[in-house]
């Protein structure tokens, strides 16, 4: 039977999308090596709704109707699956994803229709907001009554490889105290301690030795995986920057 779904690749470790593991599989190239992930990394198609059937428009039928459409067009398989729903009991259902490390939910009325391209309040993502602990690898020089401090700091995780990778940078949520504090901690270095290909420079930038770590919360990634209104919220001075994971980020923060 022909259908146009709506869906997405996964590849899962313990039942938990691994968004590391997928971003390995993407953009290779060589058939070798394409072959060996798809069997070390297998990845998932989770199918989340039905637009077209045998080339009938379904998109105006009611949600909860596409769902029963797809259970009888489309067999699941090991690398195939029907995203589940619960009904009625969203907010346990939030909280157990929080548990097990997921960003959060999709709800959706049942009786919205599938609407391409276009938002609808019929539809809302419910996230938990991302609390993460990075490296500091440089800073913008401060402006105004900043300028004795600094105007944002460049921050960043540590690859497999042991490459700091940047990430984005933060500017807001310091106490008078805090840019103080910060400043002084600061140790030059003649370079950039971040991973050059994914590494900006903007104009004034200044770089240090990857040492300090600091806990942001952002409401969470954007497509090219930096961070999306970062906010600062303590120096954790208890935590050894190698201990900055980009993989945790990944995983915790990818939508």
């Amino acid at each position: 039977m022909n259908c146009v779904l709506d869906g997405e690749i996964a590849v899962f470790d313990e039942e938990i999308p691994d968004f590391f593991s997928l971003a390995q599989r993407e953009h290779q190239t060589n058939d070798l090596r394409i072959e060996y992930l798809s069997k070390s990394l297998p990845a998932t198609y989770i199918v989340f709704d039905v637009l077209y059937v045998e080339g009938e428009n379904v998109m105006d039928r009611p949600l909860i109707e596409r769902k029963e459409i797809l259970k009888e067009v489309l067999q699941e398989t090991d690398s195939v699956t029907i995203t589940d729903y619960i009904a009625e009991r969203g907010e346990a259902y939030y909280q157990a994803a929080v548990e097990l490390g997921l960003e959060g939910i999709v709800a959706k009325l049942k009786s919205s229709q599938y609407l391409p391209g276009t938002r609808s309040s019929d539809w809302m993502k419910i996230k938990k907001s991302l609390a993460v602990d990075l490296v500091v690898g440089g800073y913008i020089p401060g402006k105004g009554h900043r300028e004795p401090y600094f105007g944002g700091l460049m921050l960043g995780a540590y690859d497999s490889g042991g490459e700091l990778i940047y990430v984005g940078r933060v500017g807001s949520g310091f106490s008078k105290r805090e840019l103080e504090e910060i400043t002084r901690s600061f140790q030059p270095s003649p370079k950039s301690p971040f991973y050059q290909p994914s590494s900006p420079s903007p104009s004034g930038v200044k770089w240090l030795e990857p040492q300090l770590v600091v806990e942001v919360e952002a409401l969470e990634l954007t497509s090219d995986r930096h961070l999306r209104a970062p906010i600062f919220l303590r120096v954790r001075e208890d935590k050894p920057a190698d201990e900055c994971s980009i993989r945790q980020l990944w995983i915790e923060g990818s939508d």
